[in-house]
């Protein structure tokens, strides 16, 4: 009841949508290739008959004419003749250059050869070629008549009494003797199927039509059936896709493909449901990081209003710093966004990674040494790479950001860039309490914190190592992190040398 019902909601989609269902597809495609192979085989059995009876007929002579012609000089010639001519239906006349009979065999009921007057015959030896190779002719002949037969005189189907025609095939051909004479052998055979084996076939073709219509509507409904069911199945089951959720269907194992097509519907649900955990994890962590700087900038803002011996400089960039926090944030935010969709274009160039490095830890160093924390570095040559230096300057800013914050209790930060081959390696390295080696694989993931507490970040949004990693797989360079547990961690990436 519950498939007959399925069938039925299917059929009712399929008609109110206006398309036909993988049923009606396949049971047309099964029903133009039926029609095709009825046609085919009433082309072959029935309209083209005559001419193939025609061709098997004339090649039955001919061969029966060469075994006679290689053993017209055999004492048992008779013999043989009476035997071709039984096995093949036929009757045969064999005459000398006089014209006068040497072999005669008659095994056909109408046969023109032994009916035709002297003036014929003669007429037939003479169209015999001389270069000994046979001629085929045909001609009508009158079957049997008899004048005072009545058929409508008789009870039961009774055979009609018109005078049918047929078509008598004519094979003449020059023969030699080993005495030197020449001879004529002509053969004489019916090439125009007799009614019962016509009616025969009509009635076998129509048996035909029918078991094969019957078989390919049984065929094509159980198979349609067995196709369609698994589909209609995964169809309704993957319309909970939009819910993270996904059942697979009792009939989804029949076929390989339906079967790896429900295998990746579940993995499309299972990453769904991770998509939503981590966007949910997305807005919570970035909710908190906005809560902290909204709520001392409002703080602030409200004890200066309400005392006005708090509007100190201090205060106001206490203010500064936590806008130009929020602004880092939403820009990090918006940077993830462009990665996200591929949006990001590069802008490549040459510069010295060198500069660019000193120039940044100079500034984040003035900025963040007030409270105790120093960057030290390693590498002053002068070392030119080619890549988009904005997007590189961000990449630095995020590594240290993500190193200031995980530090260890020194609060040293230490940045070193070295020459390796035709690249350039760029590291970051923290004194922190390092990364379990597990969770080492997913520290590029989106917002993934390690298994310390929620740490705020120093510098930066907390998106920063994934944007890292957005970056860097843009413009196709190797990066990566080194990390023992209690040996702090190394974040590092390369760059190629400007070729000079």
């Amino acid at each position: 009841m519950k498939n007959k019902r399925r069938s039925s909601l299917a059929y009712r989609e399929a008609f109110l949508t206006g398309r036909m269902g993988i049923r009606g597809h396949l049971l047309l495609d099964l029903a133009a290739l039926v029609w095709f192979i009825i046609t085919l085989v009433w082309f072959c059995q029935i309209a083209m008959l005559l001419n193939f009876y025609r061709a098997d007929r004339t090649a039955q002579v001919r061969r029966a004419a060469e075994i006679l012609r290689q053993n017209i000089d055999h004492e048992d010639l008779e013999s043989l003749a009476d035997q071709v001519s039984a096995e093949n239906d036929i009757c045969l006349l064999l005459t000398d250059g006089e014209g006068k009979t040497i072999l005669s065999i008659d095994h056909v009921r109408y046969c023109l050869l032994h009916r035709m007057k002297e003036a014929e015959l003669t007429k037939l030896i003479a169209s015999a070629p001389e270069d000994g190779s046979g001629r085929i002719s045909t001609a009508r002949t009158a079957p049997f008549r008899n004048e005072h037969y009545d058929s409508e005189s008789f009870a039961g189907p009774a055979p009609k009494s018109e005078n049918r025609t047929g078509m008598s095939m004519l094979y003449v051909q020059k023969v030699t003797f080993a005495s030197g004479e020449t001879g004529t052998l002509m053969i004489n055979a019916m090439i125009t199927p007799t009614s019962a084996v016509l009616a025969t076939l009509r009635k076998q073709f129509l048996y035909i039509v029918a078991a094969v219509l019957l078989v390919t509507l049984l065929f094509g409904y159980f198979m349609a059936e067995g196709l369609s069911l698994p589909l209609i199945e995964t169809n309704r089951a993957a319309r909970e896709l939009s819910r993270a959720a996904y059942a697979r269907p009792a009939h989804s194992g029949g076929y390989r493909e339906i079967a790896e097509l429900n295998d990746t519907l579940v993995q499309a649900a299972s990453d769904l449901k991770n998509v939503e955990n981590l966007q949910r994890e997305l807005i919570a962590n970035i909710s908190h990081d906005l809560r902290t700087p909204l709520t001392m900038i409002q703080g602030y803002a409200e004890t200066m209003r309400d005392l006005p011996g708090e509007m100190t400089p201090e205060n106001m960039q206490v203010i500064i710093d936590e806008t130009e926090r929020l602004s880092s944030l939403v820009n990090e935010v918006m940077d993830y966004s462009r990665l996200r969709t591929g949006s990001l274009e590069l802008t490549l160039s040459a510069f010295d990674l060198t500069e660019v490095t000193e120039a940044i830890c100079a500034r984040v160093g003035a900025m963040k040494g007030t409270e105790g924390y120093r960057i030290e570095r390693e590498g002053e040559k002068p070392l030119r790479v080619v890549a988009d230096r904005s997007r590189i300057e961000q990449v630095i800013y995020n590594l240290l950001g993500n190193a200031l914050t995980y530090t260890g209790a020194d609060r040293t930060v230490r940045v070193k860039a070295e020459e390796r081959g035709e690249r350039v390696r760029l590291s970051v390295s923290d004194s922190g309490n390092g990364i379990d080696p597990e969770e080492l694989p997913f520290i590029w993931d989106r917002y993934f914190r390690s298994g310390e507490s929620h740490r705020r970040a120093v510098i930066g949004s907390g998106l920063g190592l994934n944007i890292c990693r957005g970056i860097l797989e843009k413009h196709q360079v190797p990066y990566g992190v080194e990390s023992e547990k209690g040996q702090g961690s190394t974040f590092w990436f390369e760059l190629p040398l400007e070729k000079q």
